[in-house]
Parts: structure tokens; sequence; C-alpha cells
């Protein structure tokens, strides 16, 4: 078993070094600045497209969702809005609090960070299938609370996701609670998608896993990556060639080629794989489906051209599930600029929520756990970012990386597969 550790064990070089054509180098100042967008970037996403989740089906939000909207939102156009509990009342909720409170977009990944920390990097199925009876007892849904069940009846991490066990093994839950494996792996696509479909078969099987290995490969490569379509092809290189989503990746490729409006190839989208059919296949139908979900977060990263507010507005405004796209795009994009690369407009809305208070750094550097059992109530979002690089750490080194220090900085030197 490999245990977590920090520094220990890499060679330390004062001198100039050169680099392996597969090796990139990154900062560890860089690194962490990165993986705090990773994190908050998929709060934020959360939290804009949360309001909306699950009202939006047939057809794509009337408007561009580029902030926070409440249930008291004016009506000047008329949206549909949650207004029965958190999803519609986000700054009031966060502001009494304290800060970012948690939700199942990274509440899950902050589970296996835990469990990564105390395992190691290797860790197996049934010790993560102890974390979750210890942790994750509520707030799930779909495929996660079938898995859950499942656990209390004695099943054991995979088989609480094989189809014949769990009835939601398509759903889109793994792909929402497995981005962190990208952040262990930076710009190591084969062991951040490997630790990622593992994760995935937790819940689902199949091509419900295909999603989850998509987004896998394109944020560990988005550490070191800036090119959209490169990111998305990248994806499309690492998943099985098998199945609906395969298929769908590729026409949402050549319809974003063909089509300038991102509503056009949504609407594609909806038509084919809403009810994807093939032959005597029958894809089930879900408005939180892996498929239909995970080709419409394809679609905002590539019509939102690396910008934060854009590519997160378009993955809220598709409709279906769309806190989860927007937290899975956020984060990516959060990864790829990091918080220094952020604009200003997106860092205001980590302090203030659309709101007319304002908090002094992004959510009040403050990750409130309401919703995992036996974990710290307040942990400062800049320890976990601490605490998953010092994981990437353990994982650069395991896979033929090393660190070196050159002018008093660290720097990571990545035996890359981008």
């Amino acid at each position: 078993m490999t245990r977590i550790c920090t520094a220990v064990g890499f060679s330390l070089f004062l001198s100039a070094f050169t680099l392996d054509a597969e090796e990139r180098i990154i900062s560890k100042a860089d690194l962490t600045d990165r993986v705090l967008g990773f994190w908050n970037g998929q709060l934020l996403g959360n939290y804009i497209g949360f309001p909306f989740e699950n009202l939006y089906r047939d057809e794509a939000i009337p408007i561009l969702v580029e902030r926070i909207y409440t249930a008291d939102y004016d009506g000047s156009i008329p949206l549909k809005i949650h207004d029965s509990d958190r999803r519609g009342y986000i700054p009031i909720l966060a502001r009494s609090l304290g800060g970012a409170f948690s939700d199942d977009d990274t509440d899950i990944e902050f589970v296996t960070l835990h469990a990564v920390e105390k395992h190691g990097l290797d860790i197996n199925y049934p010790e993560i299938t102890a974390a979750w009876k210890t942790h994750i007892n509520d707030y799930i849904w779909v495929a996660n609370r079938e898995a859950r069940n499942l656990m209390a009846q004695g099943f054991i991490a995979p088989d609480t996701g094989r189809k014949e066990n769990n009835k939601h093994w398509f759903q889109i839950d793994p792909q929402l609670v497995n981005e962190i494996w990208s952040a262990f792996y930076p710009g190591m696509i084969e062991q951040a998608t490997k630790r990622a479909l593992w994760g995935a078969r937790i819940t689902n099987d199949d091509w419900g896993t295909h999603p989850t290995v998509a987004y896998g490969a394109m944020i560990s490569a988005a550490f070191f990556e800036d090119d959209i379509e490169r990111l998305v092809e990248l994806a499309a290189d690492a998943v099985p060639s098998h199945g609906p989503f395969s298929e769908g990746l590729r026409d949402v490729i050549n319809w974003h080629k063909q089509y300038d409006d991102w509503r056009i190839t949504r609407q594609l989208i909806h038509e084919k794989y809403w009810a994807y059919v093939d032959g005597d296949f029958t894809a089930p139908v879900s408005i939180v489906s892996s498929l239909n979900n995970g080709l419409t977060g394809v679609m905002a990263l590539l019509y939102g051209e690396g910008d934060y507010t854009r590519t997160v507005g378009i993955a809220t405004s598709a409709g279906y599930d769309s806190d989860n796209q927007a937290a899975t795009l956020g984060g990516l994009i959060g990864a790829l600029k990091g918080m220094r690369g952020l604009d200003d407009d997106v860092i205001q809305r980590m302090k203030t929520l659309d709101s007319q208070w304002e908090w002094e750094t992004p959510f009040n550097n403050t990750y409130v756990n309401i919703s995992r059992d036996e974990l710290r109530l307040r942990t400062p979002i800049t320890e976990i970012a601490d605490r998953i690089v010092a994981v990437a750490e353990q994982a650069i080194r395991e896979n033929g990386g090393r660190m070196i220090l050159r002018n008093d900085e660290v720097y990571y030197v990545v035996n890359s597969d981008i």
C-alpha cells in the first residue's frame, strides 16, 4: 500500500535542467493555483446551474445563464427556477453558513480525498466501499443512492454499479464525483482516466461510465493544454469506441464545425440522444442520463471557447441536470486557467454570489460540509487545494516524474501523455 507523502523521496536538483519530449513542467505554485481554480470553479458552476436543475428538458433555457438566479427573480423573462429548497436561495444559505456549502458535485470528491489520504492512490474497492458507508448516507440520488443501498445489503463495489444490480447504471452520477482523479493526476491522462473509470464503476456500468472517462481525460490535460478542440479530441481518443456516447461525441465535434449557434447543436443532441435507438438497441431515457448530459457538457466546452462564464452559461442553459454540467465544466476551465487566469468578474462572483454583500476572498475561503458524515464542518479551501497537490506530488513521482528546485521555487516535472 502506498501512503501519501509530500516531498519525501523526490530528487531535488539545484542546477539547470532539460526535459524529455514527453515531460511537462509546472511550478508547485502554479499547480496549486490551478487546483484552487478547479475546486472553486466547480463550486461556482454548481451554484449557477443549481436553480435550474432538471427543469428544462425538451428545450434549452431561453436565456444564456451567466449569474446565480434566485427564487425572487423579477420575472422580466419567464424562467422556471426552483423556489422550494436551497436551490432557489443559494446566496442566503452561503452567507448564513459563512462559505461555500457542500453538494454532491464536490462532497463525494471530498470523501475521496480523505479516503486516498488514508489508503493511498492504490485504494481498493473494499476500502472505498467502507468510506462510502462511513461518510455518504444522505443527499445522494439515482445511481449513487442505489449503490449506497446495495452497500447496506452487503454488496461491495464494483458489484454496486453492475447493471444487473444497479438499475441506474447509466445515469450521470460518476461524472460529477470523479473529477478529482484528474487533479490527482495532472497531465497523466492514462492514469487519470484509469482511476476515474475505477471510481465510475462504484455506481455505473458499460457506456454509463464513458462520459466519466472523457471528462477525466480533459480535466487532466487541462492543467497543461489550453486548446479546447485538442482537449475534446483527447477525450474522444480516451473513450471506448463502442456505445452511444462515443458516437455522440463525434457528432458534437462535427456539429460544432457546422453550426455557429450552440442551440442548434443542443437540439440535435436532444433529437438523436434523448431516446437513442440503434437497431435493436434502445438506450434508457432519463433527464439525468450520462448520455445527453455528457454530450451537452462537451458542447458547452466547445462553444464556450475557454471563457468561464460563457462555458458554464451554456452548460447551464442547455438544461437537463444543469448544475452537474456547470460544475464539471467550471472545474475544467478553472484547472485550465487557474485562479490567476480567471476573469475579474468570475472572481467577484465567487466573493459575492451575485448579492449585495462581499467576502474578502472567494467563498470566504471556506468549504462548509453540510452533507457528509464524520468529516469536518469547515475546511479552508486553500487547505483542500494543498492536500490535493500533496496527493498529486505522490502521483507524479510514482509515474516517472520528479521534483526540482530552481531559484528557490519548486517545480514538478510530469511524465505526461498529452
